[in-house]
């Protein structure tokens, strides 16, 4: 059976966010799509195979950047691209990715699909040929009816969530497998892959683009395996190659395949060389694609959280925006997590004035800070105001929540526009003065494993458990009846959530945090010199010293924040309208 989803395992990158490429978010049809951009010349597109995000193909995409400009999308429910909704069909696909080539301005361009996204591009070089320029076909999935069939009803078990991280051990094997057996579900001697298996970094991009994806993850393979590729190829109308491996089960014996259509060539190649090459010939031979594209302005939406990419001296945070008028409202999430947990309190805020929440850097979707560390608060905060300069913002007020607050507070002692400021949870620790507080020491050299990828897995396997020990006991790693925390546990759905965001990071979760830790709290607060608000929630580890905390900011009040998220928006609104 072919490369399914794999797609060609030579091309693929370790990173859903790679360096070398702009990160972009665009519209079409009414949803958000990303894509990765690098290079300049004529427009090549490269769409991965499913569920995998564009930062697979980054190797191959670098690979081209000397001849062309080069766009690799997430496809819809893919990386951070936005669903169709219901059951999409490989159609619905294909006219998605015309949409959003029409949206980046590309009238036409060369086309490049490997595995199940080269289902996706031959459907557009079908129905949309007047896009495109030329197609390649890397392993296009050519599969008997039964075959289909059978693909359709095995292929794509559910993850559902469990407290014990079954799920977690389970993606891994789901991943790890479509490199060793085709299909992965039938491991069998005549199954066996003659290939390389990935380094455990690919495997950790694989696995953490299923978790982004979630229940959707099997959307796009379910509708690629109800259609027919054979009939789709008879029906090409421009130049197109199938690339195949000898080492793939998707060559019939004697190495030939037969050819379908017009206008079409077959090529073999082994399983170890870099594609670009041939790439670069065949659509250096074409001619006809645009040599440029533009990211369109964004129609400013008050009822929709947009998402969006801002540029500094680190390299891109993601932005969470809702669009509004009057002073905004600037957001900074927890470590290690992201703004995407934000949304529900943004919605609540939004409405007279526009919200902006940041992914800070090395969490979420933001790239970490340059250089090599170690980064203290105030590293974080220099990053974030020239986001802040980048979107032109003056007086604002300011909202953050654990790691964010302090990170919050640095800004609003370089910036001198921040009207309010709001901090949930704030750190104290002791330095060996304070014996009611949690020794600095200890949690530097406790607080912050490490999670090198394993082949195995076993390292996401133990960052599930990490996280999840942050909901048991305070601090995490003190698993004794001390420490035992006796609150309501979280939802499961809401821990997965959360869990996935810092899945996304693991490399660099741990860089806002250990600055957090050694942030002098007391001594910077003391400095702060407009109107704050500290809260926090009762089971809040960080409640019990945050009184004490708004007490040493001169204009600083204290309150508890309600478990009702109305209630907390209400509270933050109020103190907000002041003078």
């Amino acid at each position: 059976m072919p490369a399914l989803p794999g797609g060609s395992p030579v091309t693929e990158g370790a990173r859903s966010h790679p360096d070398g490429f702009s990160r972009h978010f665009a519209a079409a049809a009414g949803r958000e799509f990303h894509y990765l951009r690098t290079g300049a010349g004529p427009v090549a597109v490269l769409l991965p195979a499913f569920p995998w995000s564009a930062g697979s193909l980054a190797p191959l995409a670098l690979g081209l950047a000397g001849d062309f400009t080069v766009v690799v999308m997430d496809l819809p429910g893919c990386g951070n691209s936005h669903s169709l909704g219901g059951s999409p069909t490989l159609g619905d696909y294909a006219g998605a990715v015309a949409e959003n080539l029409g949206a980046l301005g590309i009238d036409r361009c060369h086309l490049y699909g490997t595995g199940t996204g080269a289902q996706v591009a031959l459907e557009v070089a079908v129905r949309h040929s007047e896009r495109t320029a030329a197609v390649v076909l890397d392993q296009l999935p050519l599969l008997e009816d039964s075959q289909r069939s059978e693909l359709a009803e095995r292929s794509c078990p559910r993850f559902d969530p469990s407290w014990d991280g079954a799920h977690i051990a389970a993606i891994w094997w789901w991943c790890r497998e479509q490199s060793l057996f085709r299909p992965w579900y039938r491991p069998e001697a005549e199954t066996r892959l003659d290939a390389d298996e990935p380094p455990p970094r690919v495997l950790q991009r694989r696995a953490a683009d299923v978790l982004r994806a979630g229940d959707g993850y099997g959307d796009g393979l379910r509708a690629a395996f109800a259609h027919s590729a054979a009939g789709s190829l008879s029906r090409l109308e421009v130049p197109w190659t199938l690339v195949t491996s000898l080492a793939d089960p998707l060559t019939p014996p004697g190495g030939r395949i037969p050819a379908h259509g017009r206008h079409g060539t077959v090529i073999h190649l082994p399983p170890g060389p870099d594609r670009s090459l041939q790439l670069r010939e065949l659509f250096g031979a074409t001619g006809g694609a645009d040599r440029s594209l533009h990211t369109p302005a964004r129609t400013p939406d008050a009822a929709t959280v947009e998402r969006g990419y801002l540029t500094t001296t680190s390299g891109q945070l993601l932005m969470r925006r809702i669009a509004g008028s009057g002073r905004p409202l600037v957001m900074l999430h927890a470590s290690p997590t992201s703004s995407a947990l934000l949304e529900p309190l943004m919605r609540e805020l939004a409405g007279d004035r526009p919200v902006v929440a940041l992914d800070t850097a090395g969490n979420g979707d933001s790239d970490p800070p340059a250089g090599d560390g170690p980064f203290d608060i105030g590293d974080f905060a220099a990053i974030v105001n020239e986001a802040l300069d980048a979107l032109e913002i003056g007086e604002l007020d300011l909202y953050g929540t654990h790691t964010g607050a302090l990170i919050a507070t640095e800004v609003a002692l370089a910036r001198p526009w921040v009207h309010r400021l709001i901090l949930e949870g704030v750190t104290m620790f002791d330095d060996g003065d304070r014996l009611d507080l949690l020794p600095r020491a200890d949690l530097l050299a406790n607080y912050l494993p490490t999670f090198e990828p394993t082949w195995d897995g076993t390292h996401l396997a133990a960052a599930w458990h990490f996280r999840r020990a942050f909901t048991t006991y305070w601090p995490w790693f003190r698993r004794t009846r001390d420490g035992i925390r006796w609150v309501p546990m979280v939802e499961l759905a809401a821990f997965h959530r959360g869990f996935v965001e810092v899945a996304k990071r693991l490399d660099t979760y741990h860089l806002p945090y250990r600055a957090a830790l050694a942030y002098p709290t007391a001594d910077r607060l003391r400095e702060v010199g407009v109107p704050t608000l500290i809260a926090a929630h009762p089971d809040d580890p960080l409640q019990a010293h945050s009184p004490e905390a708004a007490g040493l900011v001169p204009d600083g009040h204290w309150d508890a924040l309600p478990d009702d998220i109305t209630a907390v928006a209400q509270l933050c609104e109020e103190f907000l309208a002041g003078p």
